[in-house]
């Protein structure tokens, strides 16, 4: 033991722990020798030129680990300590992991903030021309509307326009000709106003022709023009009576729509004449007994 102060429990298991460390035995098959780490440390003595055995070793390792400081000691050992426990590892890892993800999240949540930008940008172009196309199509059905109303007045107008010279017309259906030659007026006046003593000398036929060309059991019309309104009106409302018994009949000169709007509603028409309902058709509507429009739906 060389002089200086006593080496104490403290270094002294510091001491044991770096002995043990440096002078671990060798594996090779020749013996024991020096740590291969340690072969670099061996010196040859200032008396000769022999090699340190490994008790010389410890001792002269044993003096210098006394001579020195508890904090230079555990300065030494710190140098020469073993690895990090593989928990120290996998905390370290994680922190490192933590900050990348963070990093990638900072990343992340900055591109999507940007995306979510330009997404808000075109979605709101998007419901400005929405909007301008909703009010085109409400601008749109607006005049369609207009337009609709527009046609269904022309149509009436036109429609009445029609019905003005049909005014004192009416129509023979069923009467057959004898000849294709045949004077219309004249087979009207025998065979249709002689049917009706009050006014088969007043009446005036200004115009009396057959529409179509017919088929062999069903005769063309005959369109029949009177001079008189009155006189039409008269022979419209004794047709029943006077022609009860004859193979043909009267009906008013319907234009098309007038005619569409008459058979529209012919069955229900009957059905209230036989309940007791009394209707007539003209100037295109059902009418009641008084000429007010009656209505078989809903009041439009």
């Amino acid at each position: 033991m060389v002089k200086g102060r006593p080496l104490g429990s403290k270094n002294k298991s510091k001491l044991d722990h770096t002995t043990q460390t440096r002078l671990r035995p060798s594996t090779r098959s020749h013996g024991t020798d020096l740590d291969p780490r340690d072969s670099g440390r061996a010196t040859h003595s200032g008396e000769g030129d022999s090699l340190e055995s490994p008790s010389g070793a410890s001792s002269t390792l044993t003096q210098l680990v006394a001579g020195l400081s508890d904090s230079e000691l555990d300065s030494r050992m710190a140098s020469n300590a073993e690895p990090a426990s593989w928990r120290d590892a996998f905390d370290a890892f994680k922190t490192s992991l933590c900050k990348e993800l963070e990093k990638g999240l900072e990343t992340l949540e900055k591109d999507l903030g940007a995306a979510i930008e330009q997404l808000d940008v075109r979605v709101s172009s998007v419901e400005t021309k929405q909007e301008e196309h909703s009010n085109g199509l409400r601008r749109a059905a607006a005049e369609i509307n207009i337009f609709r109303s527009e046609v269904a007045f022309c149509r009436e107008e036109v429609n009445r326009l029609e019905r003005q010279p049909r005014r004192c017309n009416f129509r023979v259906v069923g009467l057959a000709g004898k000849s294709p030659e045949e004077d219309c007026a004249s087979l009207v006046r025998s065979q249709i106003l002689s049917k009706f003593p009050s006014i088969t000398n007043a009446v005036e036929i200004e115009k009396c022709y057959r529409e179509g060309r017919g088929q062999p059991n069903k005769p063309a019309h005959i369109v029949v023009r009177v001079a008189s309104h009155e006189h039409k009106v008269d022979i419209m409302k004794q047709r029943r009576n006077a022609l009860k018994d004859c193979p043909f009949f009267i009906v008013d000169d319907l234009t098309e729509r007038d005619l569409a709007e008459k058979r529209r509603w012919a069955s229900q028409a009957k059905s209230l004449w036989d309940s007791g309902v009394k209707l007539r058709f003209y100037s295109g509507r059902w009418r009641g007994s008084l000429g007010e429009i009656y209505y078989f739906g809903p009041n439009p």
